[in-house]
């Protein structure tokens, strides 16, 4: 898999701690909102099925991301 280094396009949306809705591929922002219905709901204007949501932060230093199992 491809590396893909999402800061340049987060940025704006950090700034604002923004929920943002990926691409599946993870590649491009579909949707983005001040919570994460509002992102989803957008994302699923466009189309898009399986979108990869979480809220864009300034700083991920203290993020522990839940992994189901």
């Amino acid at each position: 898999m491809k590396k893909i280094d999402l800061t340049k396009i987060l940025t704006p949306y950090a700034k604002k701690r923004l929920w943002v809705a990926l691409a599946p591929k993870g590649d491009k922002i579909v949707g983005s909102g001040e919570g994460p219905k509002e992102a989803l709901e957008k994302a699923k204007q466009k189309k898009i099925k399986s979108p990869i949501l979480f809220q864009a932060l300034p700083d991920y230093s203290g993020f522990v991301p839940r992994i189901k199992k």
